[in-house]
């Protein structure tokens, strides 16, 4: 198998409801790009680990310009059944991740074997 070749965004609507989207599947070490458009203010990511291993998911810094705080963002899930395999992150300031094209890319890392991470990307509305 092979991830996604980006991570789709679902738009929260405000004051309504919107279906919980699919989640997107990490198997392979690596980096997965998704298309923000500039905003980041308002992501959030869902991250589950499935995996009998630890993953590591970096946020990765993004281009100076237009990100001059750049700094990747690690974020350590354990293993299925170990205290942290889920994890909320967001949102996120564009200074520090923002990429030349608009996107913000996430490193996947398995401490051994392949990763297992389902992935759901949401943007918050504007109230």
């Amino acid at each position: 198998m092979a991830n996604p070749s980006s991570i789709t965004v679902t738009a929260l609507a405000a004051n309504s409801s919107t279906a919980r989207p699919a989640v997107q599947t990490i198997d392979t070490d690596g980096t997965v790009p998704v298309s923000v458009g500039g905003a980041m203010d308002r992501l959030i990511f869902e991250f589950v680990n499935a995996a009998a291993a630890a993953v590591t998911i970096t946020i990765k810094g993004g281009d100076n310009p237009p990100s001059p705080l750049s700094q990747d963002l690690a974020i350590a899930l354990t293993a299925t059944g170990g205290a942290t395999p889920a994890v909320i992150a967001g949102p996120f300031e564009s200074a520090r991740f923002l990429q030349d094209d608009g996107s913000v890319n996430i490193a996947f890392l398995a401490a051994s074997s392949t990763p297992n991470v389902t992935v759901r990307a949401y943007r918050l509305p504007k109230t």
